[in-house]
């Protein structure tokens, strides 16, 4: 698990505190060289580069306040359905994505949507799926998933801020959630705080740098909070000779007999981190007999 102080890593990790009244549960993050790195393996470049560091940081927020110790998927679908981007989030810390665009890049707007996808501990799934809101991009569509998927009160900003050469300066964000016993004055010196001073994520990492613990400090300045946890993440594949493998299973028998008798050695490539690998048609044999 990369479960740990998160004082103790300068790399990218997520913060979590309670205030002291109980009214406010606060995790903030900074996902920079995650999402920098899943970019790379994507070749995601423009709108598309920073819709995904967005997705990839929401992702990770969601999991982390409602299913640390498992996986969380969000996906995000292009306006008139063109394009789709996937984040990959697993328990132990590690992100990995995906990026399928149809012609150009995948741009957000109506009818564009987030679905989330975390796992349960009885093994089942549970999904939700929004609209993306024209005013507040993939920060509202996870706001709104919280709200009506898991009945939880939270404001949500994500952001990424791209340098004049395309590559990731910053990215991260923050997840403020209403908790039962918050009463009215925290409640509505949060709501100002939250819609004066961090209505636009670009402009808080831009001028904050993303630190998570400086996130904590300047979103419940004057509120006593505890720091109650912390975690690190990191981009990170989960492709192996043996899943690949297992992927040609889904062949049908034809497939395999054409594989077979062709004798050549088939290259394939991981989609999320296009690490490459040979499969050789020997190895299928056994495969072919049992189909």
């Amino acid at each position: 698990m990369l479960e740990t102080d998160a004082h103790l890593s300068g790399g990218d990790r997520a913060v979590t505190t309670i205030t002291e009244d109980g009214s406010f549960r606060v995790v903030t993050l900074r996902s920079t060289q995650t999402v920098t790195a899943a970019i790379a393996a994507q070749n995601a470049t423009g709108t598309t580069a920073e819709h995904l560091a967005d997705l990839i940081t929401g992702s990770v927020l969601v999991r982390l306040t409602m299913a640390p110790d498992l996986r969380v998927q969000g996906v995000v679908r292009g306006k008139t359905g063109k394009g789709t981007l996937v984040a990959d989030c697993h328990p132990d810390g590690g992100c990995r994505a995906l990026v399928r665009e149809t012609a150009g890049p995948i741009e957000i707007g109506p009818g564009s949507l987030v679905q989330v996808m975390r796992s349960l501990p009885n093994g089942t799934t549970h999904q939700g799926v929004v609209e993306i809101p024209a005013d507040y991009g993939i920060s509202g569509a996870f706001m709104v998933y919280m709200l009506e998927s898991e009945q939880v009160t939270s404001v949500i900003g994500v952001g990424c801020v791209m340098s004049e050469d395309d590559k990731v300066s910053v990215a991260g964000g923050w997840i403020v959630q209403l908790l039962p016993e918050c009463q009215e004055p925290p409640l509505e010196l949060m709501y100002q705080r939250m819609r004066l001073d961090f209505a636009d994520p670009k402009s808080v990492l831009r001028s904050l740098g993303g630190d998570p613990e400086t996130l904590q400090s300047e979103i419940l300045y004057g509120m006593p909070y505890q720091q109650t946890g912390g975690a690190l993440i990191e981009h990170r594949c989960y492709c192996s000779p043996e899943r690949v493998f297992a992927s040609m299973a889904t062949l049908g028998r034809a497939d395999l007999e054409d594989i077979l008798r062709k004798g050549e050695t088939l290259h394939v490539s991981c989609d999320y981190c296009n690490r490459p690998y040979e499969v050789h048609p020997e190895t299928l044999r056994g495969l072919l007999e049992a189909s």
